[in-house]
């Protein structure tokens, strides 16, 4: 992911569009077999076709290719030049305006999300970001994501960028409040075996059960590690954007 230099670290009013479960519908339209698939149930669709490309080469590159194009025709027959996107992702994009033409073919273009904020990490490698609508925060390229960070994420979306002198005390209040923390879950990593990693200050990288993890003193957590890793792309970005 590398978003569009052209653009500020943080915008308001930003638009995200996707094509509708787009490898279904490439390979209904292509005429394969998809009687097997539950086409509304999203994880199980996304897995039986990962399994046929993956036993497929020519189906990869098939879909992948018609992919790209149909976002090329998208793009041109809505007059948006690659340079005016904010990001191209494999099948979606992100740009500062609504685009009116989406029912190209049988593969219709969605709009997913008008974004009231959105903000870059100081490198443009991810983002997060706040649905005008529905309040949802999308995190986007942050590795190793995970619920418990919605909340920071959330109160970094709900600083008021309006007012620089409250939005530096709000986002000096945020960090604060972040070392503080007592709550041990925000630093829980889960992962897949049904454990949780998390990062001491004197042991380093630990995986623990979820009822030790309860009894964690927080006062022992690398809480450094956490908030340069997750936050502060984001917060140098805030704080960039707010000094010039």
């Amino acid at each position: 992911m590398k978003i569009n230099e052209k653009y500020p670290l943080i915008m308001k009013d930003v638009y995200s569009f996707d094509l509708r479960s787009c490898h279904y519908n490439i390979m209904k339209h292509l005429g394969y077999n998809l009687s097997g698939i539950d086409e509304h149930n999203k994880v199980e669709r996304n897995i039986a076709i990962g399994k046929m490309m993956k036993k497929n080469i020519d189906l990869t590159n098939k879909l992948r290719e018609t992919t790209r194009s149909i976002i090329d025709e998208y793009l041109l027959i809505n007059n948006v030049a690659d340079n005016d996107l904010i990001l191209r992702q494999y099948d979606g994009f992100i740009t500062k305006r609504n685009v009116q033409n989406r029912t190209l073919h049988s593969i219709p273009l969605d709009f997913r999300s008008n974004f009231e904020i959105f903000i870059c990490s100081i490198n443009r490698n991810s983002y997060i970001a706040k649905d005008s609508n529905t309040k949802e925060i999308t995190i986007k390229g942050v590795s190793y994501n995970y619920s418990g960070l919605k909340t920071i994420y959330q109160q970094l979306c709900d600083l008021n960028y309006a007012n620089k002198e409250r939005l530096f005390s709000q986002l000096h209040r945020l960090k604060i409040g972040f070392y503080n923390s007592e709550d041990s879950s925000l630093f829980g990593i889960p992962l897949s075996n049904g454990k949780y990693k998390i990062l001491l200050k004197e042991y380093g990288e630990m995986e623990i059960s979820e009822s030790i993890l309860k009894l964690i003193d927080t006062s022992d957590i690398d809480k450094t590690f956490y908030f340069k890793t997750y936050f502060e792309p984001f917060t140098k970005s805030i704080v960039f954007e707010n000094v010039r």
